[in-house]
């Protein structure tokens, strides 16, 4: 039997560019770690495995997910923010799990050909 795992929430956040036009990594990770908490969320820098929302329409925004408890805590720690920078969120499928995990292996490999997320490093 394989061993319970939380449903992700993938959130389309709205970033800030630097003076470069790339994405202010630096403030993105100070915004995420504020309105979800640290090792909490896990992003890439483009819209990999979907495109972004048409509900993004005029925002730069990346992926993020995070368990769903989480998201949720994300999502209303958000609405203080003028304006909001979390623009859209849905929940992700298996094969969009499997996708993450694979970005996960990307920083947090584990023996088993897997990755771990932020949240369960931090938990390990």
């Amino acid at each position: 039997m394989a061993p319970f795992e939380e449903p992700l929430r993938c959130l389309a956040v709205s970033v800030v560019l630097d003076e470069a036009g790339e994405v202010n990594g630096i403030e993105l990770e100070a915004f995420l770690n504020h309105v979800a908490g640290r090792h909490q969320w896990l992003s890439t820098s483009e819209w990999l495995f979907v495109e972004p929302p048409a509900e993004a329409d005029g925002h730069v925004t990346v992926p993020v997910v995070m368990p769903e408890g989480r998201a949720v805590q994300a999502i209303l720690n958000d609405l203080t923010n003028e304006p909001q920078r979390i623009i859209f969120d849905l929940p992700t499928t298996s094969a969009e799990t499997r996708k993450w995990r694979w970005v996960a292996f990307q920083t947090a490999p584990n023996s088993q050909g897997q990755g771990r997320f932020p949240w369960e490093v931090a938990h390990a």
